[in-house]
């Protein structure tokens, strides 16, 4: 670690590592993208220097899924009730903290891979792991300006291990691109990270558990703009129950007070229509259309000509 570097950097870096140290995590210096397969799986928390990415070129391929599904974790200590009043976890007893310092865009693209593989593919905390073929944990851009949240994988995503690949996915696409973005610029990932049987909305308890996964996501891609689709996600990243009705179209702070303790790192929130349910009602593209214009505008994005109306 750069001994010229912020004290307080420092202090949230080595805090961090202590925390891995007593999981049994040990750590391995973090190498450029052309030899990131041999990154120690333990690299979620390993040192980093502050600063920002000089260039974006898309993160690595996730390597498939095991097979073997690994142990069932013990029981966890379950947060005060104060803690869990909008149905979400602060925080799990097996997680390591946030990252709580801006990775470059290699050693994020490493700490994302190392922590898929070694909390996510193998996790059992609620039902919905006995239905699904594989975990989806996101796609993307390691350092992204901009970071879709949905709800959760479908059928054609617990397929083939990507979100937002079906119907609903290539509108998002469409959306996307409309916006004078790429997949490849923007990150995309779910709340639930295993497919909800019948492809229904993950129910408060599902999201609940797997809500620490995305906080520390989150945390590593640490966006200007997070664009919540849906109801699901824009409560789980809002901690409301307000419905989408009442809080679509303009922004909000993230994090809220209620997760302000996590020390997440802060974004500008848009919530918006889930893909989904504008293939079901779309009147309301005009509507979700306007909030990406709004966040077009956050980004510094300009809008194309024939697009402007």
């Amino acid at each position: 670690m750069d001994s010229t570097g912020d004290p307080g950097d420092r202090e949230s870096v080595l805090a961090w590592l202590e925390s891995e140290r007593r999981l049994g995590v040990r750590h391995a210096a973090v190498r450029p993208p052309s030899t990131a397969a041999d990154v120690s799986r333990d690299a979620v928390g390993a040192a980093a220097r502050p600063g920002s990415p000089a260039s974006r070129p898309a993160p690595p391929a996730r390597p498939p899924t095991p097979v073997a599904a690994a142990p069932s974790p013990g029981p966890r200590a379950r947060p005060a009730a104060a803690a869990t009043q909008f149905g979400l976890i602060d925080g799990a007893a097996d997680l390591p903290p946030p990252c709580a310092v801006d990775l470059p865009l290699a050693e994020a693209a490493a700490a994302l891979a190392a922590f898929d593989e070694k909390y996510v593919r193998g996790c059992r905390k609620c039902r919905l792991h006995e239905g699904r073929t594989q975990t989806v944990f996101g796609v993307g851009h390691a350092r992204p300006d901009l970071v879709f949240v949905g709800e959760g994988p479908g059928a054609d995503e617990d397929e083939q291990g990507l979100p937002f690949v079906g119907r609903a996915g290539q509108l998002l696409t469409r959306m996307i691109a409309a916006m004078t973005l790429t997949r490849d610029q923007v990150y995309i990932c779910n709340v639930v990270k295993c497919r909800p049987p019948g492809n229904r909305t993950p129910l408060d308890d599902e999201m609940e558990t797997c809500s620490p996964y995305l906080f520390r996501q989150l945390a590593i891609l640490r966006p200007r703009v997070i664009v919540a689709l849906g109801r699901p996600a824009t409560q789980t990243l809002l901690a409301t129950k307000e419905p989408i009705s009442r809080l679509r179209g303009h922004f909000h702070d993230f994090p809220p007070p209620a997760l302000a303790h996590l020390g997440l790192p802060s974004a500008r929130l848009m919530p918006t229509f889930h893909p989904a349910y504008l293939l079901r009602n779309p009147p309301a593209k005009a509507d979700a259309w306007a909030d990406l214009k709004a966040v077009m505008a956050v980004l510094g994005l300009k809008l194309p000509p024939a697009a402007s109306g």
